[in-house]
């Protein structure tokens, strides 16, 4: 991706440093508290084949599974992706309903940010110059939980959906939601994580009603603008259908 930024000239660094060889960006494991962690050097191939992954956060693994074709998936890594904040990537609304959180390391320090405070604006993060992404944090799914990621594209599967979005929503034995997270990409500068959704659905039996009120939030949060994949008005319809058809996915 910083080739391609340098080709289009929105990019001119006067050095380029290679972290390939660092092993400690390169691994995936699952810790004592039971969290997955990734380094930020991992490249996505290795995350949809890994089957720690699979067994236990199953939407990470496909979704990884689907940016781009395998070229991509063989070089492309989890901290370049998240790096780059283009708001159409399939990576990020995952993430966020996952409740993930970035690891960032610099020399003067590490610090951890929730991923929703992580992106600030249309390829924009809040990484500091000399500081990279060295780990994603991915916490436990609580018994009960279920998680899925739904991507719209017109055109070629390889492309950028028009409107990705992904939920995880935690039902006790009542089959009450006892919590939920429901997130979106490629319809706003930045992904989103949307507040109102998760309130209108938590505490709730779901029901056909209650699903078009939480997709309507969707509807409600994005910011969409025209471009070849469809106008901001389309877009904004999108992002409700889709929104829908997931929680309808996870709640059926």
């Amino acid at each position: 991706m910083v080739v391609a930024l340098m080709k289009e000239r929105l990019l001119s660094p006067r050095r380029l440093v290679w972290l390939g060889r660092i092993a400690g960006l390169r691994r995936i494991q699952v810790t004592a508290a039971g969290s997955l962690w990734i380094g930020g050097g991992t490249i996505l191939l290795e995350i949809t084949r890994s089957p720690a992954v699979q067994g236990r956060w199953p939407v990470l693994a496909r979704t990884a599974g689907e940016v781009g074709n395998v070229r991509v998936r063989s070089v492309a890594t989890l901290g370049g992706h998240l790096a780059h904040a283009d708001p159409s990537q399939d990576l990020p609304p995952v993430l966020l309903a996952l409740g993930a959180t970035a690891h960032l390391r610099s020399a003067a320090g590490r610090r951890s940010v929730p991923l929703e405070g992580f992106f600030r604006g249309f390829l924009e993060t809040v990484l500091e110059p000399g500081e990279i992404v060295e780990a994603v944090e991915v916490p436990p799914l609580s018994p009960g939980t279920r998680a899925s990621y739904l991507r719209f594209t017109p055109g070629s599967r390889e492309d950028f959906p028009t409107v990705g979005v992904a939920a995880s929503v935690q039902v006790d034995a009542r089959g009450v939601v006892s919590s939920a997270r429901v997130a979106l990409g490629g319809v706003a500068p930045t992904p989103l994580l949307l507040a109102d959704a998760a309130r209108i659905l938590t505490g709730q039996r779901p029901r056909p009603g209650l699903l078009e009120e939480a997709a309507a939030a969707a509807w409600r949060a994005a910011d969409p603008w025209d471009d070849q994949r469809g106008t901001a008005r389309y877009k904004r319809a999108m992002a409700r259908v889709w929104t829908r058809r997931c929680l309808e996915e996870l709640l059926r």
